[in-house]
Parts: C-alpha cells; sequence; structure tokens
C-alpha cells in the first residue's frame, strides 16, 4: 500500500514538472489544453450530468424502498361459529398429554 501511494506521488510530480515545461513561452499543460480542451468540458459535463442522473435515481430507489419497508397490516376476521374453539384444543392436547403420560409409564415399568 505505502509502495503503491509513492509510486503514484512520484507519478504525479513527474508529469507535473513535464508538463510545466514551456515552449514558445507557454507551458506544455496550456498547448495540450488547447487541443483537447473542447473534448475536456463536454467530457466533464457529460460526467456531471450522468453523476445528478445516477443520484436522483439511487434517491428515488431508497424513497421507494424505505416507504415499502412498512409492513401493511390486514384486519383478520374469523366467523366464530365456524372456527374452531380453544376447549378443542385443550382437550386435544389433554388426550396427548395423557397418552405420553401412559407412554412415559410403560418405559418406567420396563426398565
Amino acid at each position: 500500500m505505502i509502495s503503491f501511494l509513492f509510486k503514484f506521488s512520484l507519478a504525479f510530480i513527474a508529469s507535473f514538472l513535464i508538463l510545466s515545461f514551456h515552449i514558445d513561452k507557454k507551458p506544455i499543460f496550456y498547448h495540450v489544453s488547447q487541443f483537447t480542451g473542447p473534448l475536456g468540458t463536454e467530457v466533464q459535463d457529460s460526467i456531471g450530468r450522468s453523476v445528478k442522473r445516477s443520484l436522483n435515481k439511487s434517491k428515488e430507489l431508497s424513497t421507494n424502498f424505505f416507504k415499502n419497508a412498512d409492513p401493511v397490516y390486514v384486519k383478520d376476521s374469523i366467523n366464530s361459529s365456524r372456527s374452531a374453539t380453544n376447549n378443542d384444543n385443550e382437550l386435544i392436547l389433554e388426550e396427548i398429554k395423557r397418552d405420553e403420560a401412559k407412554k412415559l409409564d410403560e418405559l418406567i415399568h420396563k426398565n
């Protein structure tokens, strides 16, 4: 990581020094920017529009994500005349407990 930063720093300093050399009383950077001037501004504008578009899209997606995060509660209504009552469930549980108790007793008597 440190070697990468060192190499990057050396490359940046070298390119800066080379582009600052003067030819015809103007730095090389000035001559290069005259050659690529319109292209550079078009690329910069295009990148700016792309970034704005992607930010707006991500903002829209995040708002939709959080809007859809709230659960929708539906009232569950059961017609009590057709539903099972708790008494039936308790009777079934008691029968299961009795069967388990019988099986446990049988295991105890066997051993």
